[in-house]
């Protein structure tokens, strides 16, 4: 009776030892003192499924082996909340597919809802934890803070913060490289076409020579190859940064009512070319009017030599314009939705820059011609300028 009273008593001390041990080996789930948890994900884990190519909820047993676990936080109806994130093993923090951090290992790492909606400018975001196998020692809280002290969030002026951007192709992203590459074969076609006449176009010194003897409109005309060339390619420059204003949510003239949904880079791309050749047909509608007002103020010796260096100064702006959009293209531009009542100063400091410019240059002698020539820019330069800023946005 004894040996069998012994041997329960040992096989129950057996078993609580085992219980307290799992416990112990148990994954903390408490936060720290100074915040209280509000809500714990433990039950919305997903997982990157290649077959479906989305994110997936966790299945227990079957995904198991996966190395990383991601959530998806509702950073509109969080706010003023924090997540905090915790693995018994080392990990690494990815934000929107972006490595951030390190996570040592039974350690907190703590996110203010606040700050990442500052950074990220998004209603929901996308927290990817990589580590151990399966999710049994991750934990994700959503906690509020005790005291009103001051968050620890994403910052991103840290010294050892990390910023590795995975390679993405999305669908502008093709549609810049394609347009890059036409825009490159049409400025080759007309550099073999007339050599000396495109060096003196994109030479903005060029634009400022008023030497009647030497002006580029001597060897060119509006209707010549290399004018028209350099017209067309100014029309796609400028198609390209709005259908990237476009794709931003900016939705300069309207554009977006005569735009398909951009869905894949052949739309876009069919967008482009629609864009561009209204561009083009307008400025040599423009050329015509500009014929029209030159003959009725006796102006018309002077038409040319003006619509050339309007094409050469757009096309240098644009140039410029488009390389700096094509650069961002490719990086996250979040903030261009907060300049957008800042957006189109960079094209009126160049019209206007431009009106000057041409009334200086091409000023001819004599006061009454000079008032006449002043007459002339306006019609052709600042009320096409305020009509158009009228209903750019």
């Amino acid at each position: 009776m004894k040996s069998i009273s012994a041997t329960f008593f040992w096989a129950f001390f057996t078993v609580l030892l085992l219980l307290g041990s799992s416990a112990t080996s148990a994954p903390k789930t408490n936060p720290p003192d100074r915040f209280f948890p509000v809500y714990s994900y433990e039950n919305d884990w997903l997982v990157y499924n290649s077959q479906y190519k989305n994110y997936v909820p966790f299945s227990p047993g079957v995904n198991e082996g996966a190395r990383s676990a991601s959530l998806y936080i509702d950073l509109v109806k969080n706010r003023r909340y924090f997540l905090l994130l915790s693995s018994d093993t080392e990990s690494y923090l990815f934000v929107e597919g972006a490595l951030q951090n390190r996570i040592e290992g039974n350690t907190w790492q703590e996110l203010s809802i606040d700050s990442l909606f500052k950074i990220y400018r998004k209603d929901e975001l996308l927290v990817t934890i990589y580590g151990s196998p399966g999710i049994a020692d991750k934990i994700a809280l959503l906690c509020n803070k005790k005291k009103p002290n001051d968050a620890i969030g994403l910052n991103t002026s840290r010294p050892n913060f990390i910023n590795i951007k995975p390679i993405s192709f999305s669908p502008f992203g093709n549609f810049a490289v394609i347009a890059l590459v036409l825009i490159l074969i049409l400025n080759a076609w007309i550099f073999n076409l007339n050599p000396l006449s495109f060096f003196r176009l994109i030479n903005p010194i060029e634009f400022f020579n008023s030497d009647p003897r030497d002006q580029v409109s001597k060897i060119n005309k509006p209707y010549s190859n290399t004018i028209i060339f350099f017209a067309l390619i100014t029309s796609m420059w400028m198609s390209f940064i709005l259908v990237f204003l476009s794709v931003n949510k900016l939705n300069l003239f309207s554009v977006g009512s005569i735009l398909s949904e951009k869905s894949n880079t052949l739309l876009i791309i069919g967008d482009f070319l629609i864009l561009s050749t209204i561009f083009f047909v307008l400025t040599y509608v423009k050329y015509i009017f500009m014929l029209l007002a030159g003959n009725m103020l006796n102006l018309d010796k002077q038409v040319d030599v003006i619509f050339i260096k309007i094409v050469q100064s757009s096309y240098m702006f644009y140039g410029a314009l488009f390389l700096i959009v094509f650069t961002v293209s490719f990086n996250r531009a979040s903030w261009i939705a907060d300049m957008r009542t800042y957006i189109l100063l960079p094209f009126l400091f160049f019209y206007f820059a431009r009106f000057i410019a041409l009334y200086v240059v091409t000023k001819p002698p004599g006061a009454l011609i000079n008032l006449y020539l002043f007459s002339y820019l306006c019609v052709i330069e600042i009320i096409p300028l305020i009509v158009s800023m009228k209903f750019a946005l």
